[in-house]
């Protein structure tokens, strides 16, 4: 076991044939393992003073742990052991300990809200999915058959796709107890989808617009659900950023709508003209919200209502049409429509705000603000069409040409 003089460039770029460990000279009882895979972890071994034993202590992981941390915590465990305290056993106690709605909870704090723009998905779904068949359950002792039968209970309803969700979820959840050292190894590992995921690419017939939109104001909703649907279609954005949107992000003078980039799929701050059907909505919204820049325009506790709130309205209440239909098929639809009335291609993507093709890269920067006029003609353009579809007027589609410099 070689001793070193650990350095930020040697922790960086070494590299081993073998499983190593690396005796840290600075800090007695630090111990950097390499494995051939790349992956390097801190350790701190010590003797427990009840008995002598030598125990081993997983600190963390390069690069998330840097050298200059794992040296604190690793002084902090040489502390804590000159004390009397067990360190290693002190953790494997909490870990026999702990249950899965206790270690849902730690993913969900420590992982999934500072990760994931989904995370309240995740934390609906091991709420109504898992917790009920395992939350009590130690999570040491989870084994695979427990993971089976909760996706396969769920595919023998017919619900293929929600199976292949939780075990999604599921299976992030336990890597990540396992990269934290909550647990030893995953009970997920290894576990196949029951089907495997379909990309849906449902676009709804004019007839099926109509009947969803006549059908909103009869519907058993509440008013802002009403509001976010038909934003939904006016708008062509995804269905969080409409149920997220707050005052703050409104203009009224310009009829523009800014999405910041922390709320966006994409990261960029994204603005959505506003046509005069879409404001009177948002204008609506307005006067119900609270007066404060950060307040939610659709809500019903002080927080924007979720967007799987608006997916289980539109399955439980609005399952109208013959074919079974979703909140995301919206976006799909005016998209395709959009350019059925001749909205030229780039023009659709930088309303939807989808960065693919020559709106790549550093041109794509700069092309950003040159299509906002064209995006407000679109919308404009796309209000009218659908206010046609709706009470069967005849539409006056005139295409957009390219716009020259």
């Amino acid at each position: 076991m070689p001793s070193k003089n650990l350095t930020s460039r040697f922790v960086e770029s070494v590299k081993v044939e073998d499983r190593t460990d690396f005796w840290d000279e600075a800090v007695r009882g630090l111990v950097l393992r390499v494995s051939p895979t790349g992956r390097k972890v801190w350790n701190f071994v010590y003797r427990r003073e009840s008995d002598g034993e030598r125990c081993r202590l997983s600190i963390g992981k390069f690069p998330a742990l840097t050298l200059e941390k794992a040296r604190r915590k690793a002084l902090d465990a040489v502390t804590a052991v000159s004390d009397g305290a067990d360190p290693s056993g002190d953790r494997r106690a909490r870990r026999e300990a702990m249950t899965v709605e206790e270690l849902a909870g730690l993913y969900i704090e420590r992982y999934a809200k500072r990760n994931k723009r989904s995370w309240a998905e995740d934390e609906r779904v091991l709420r109504v999915d898992v917790l009920p068949a395992i939350g009590r359950t130690k999570a040491v002792a989870v084994k695979r058959r427990d993971v089976l039968d909760i996706i396969d209970a769920k595919a023998e309803a017919g619900k293929l796709t929600q199976s292949t969700h939780i075990l999604a979820v599921v299976r992030k959840m336990f890597g990540w107890a396992v990269d934290e050292d909550y647990l030893e190894v995953s009970p997920a590992v290894g576990i196949r989808p029951r089907a495997k995921a379909v990309k849906r690419d449902r676009v709804l017939s004019a007839a099926e617009v109509r009947a969803i939109w006549t059908a909103l104001p009869d519907a058993p909703l509440r008013p802002i659900t009403i509001d976010v649907f038909q934003l939904l279609f006016l708008t062509g954005q995804r269905s969080g950023e409409v149920c997220g949107m707050r005052r703050g992000e409104i203009d009224l003078d310009a009829a523009l709508w800014t999405i910041p980039g922390e709320r966006t799929k994409n990261g960029l701050t994204h603005v959505v003209p506003l046509s005069p059907a879409a404001l009177v909505i948002v204008e609506r919204a307005l006067r119900r919200a609270d007066e404060e820049a950060g307040a939610p325009l659709f809500s019903r506790t002080g927080e924007p209502i979720e967007s799987n709130a608006i997916a289980k309205a539109a399955k439980l209440k609005l399952q109208i049409l013959d074919e079974r239909w979703t909140p995301h098929d919206i976006r799909r639809t005016v998209a395709t429509m959009m350019g059925d009335i001749g909205i030229l291609p780039h023009v659709v993507e930088a309303v939807l705000n989808h960065i693919s093709g020559f709106r790549a890269g550093v041109a794509g920067v700069y092309n950003r603000t040159r299509y906002e006029p064209e995006k407000r003609r679109a919308l404009d353009m796309w209000a009218d069409h659908l206010d046609a579809i709706v009470t069967g007027r005849k539409a006056v589609v005139v295409p957009m040409v390219e716009r020259t410099s």
